[in-house]
């Protein structure tokens, strides 16, 4: 069985997330995570092939500071 990580605060996530760990916290799976970034409605930048989400930018977007 897989196991997924749950964040029970903004303080136990990191920095940077992946598209796994925002798909934990906004309850998504990987492709519709994905497609967002894609299309700009989450604040992610690509590398290489590699979608990466900063944790600052995605708590301003929920009204968290």
């Amino acid at each position: 069985m897989y196991y997924k990580k749950q964040y029970y605060s903004w303080n136990e996530v990191p920095a940077v997330l992946t598209l796994e760990q925002v798909g934990i916290l906004l309850d998504l799976n990987e492709d519709s995570t994905r497609r967002y970034c894609m299309n700009g409605d989450l604040p992610a930048i690509k590398i290489g092939k590699q979608w990466r989400i900063d944790k600052q930018k995605l708590m301003e977007m929920f009204g968290h500071k």
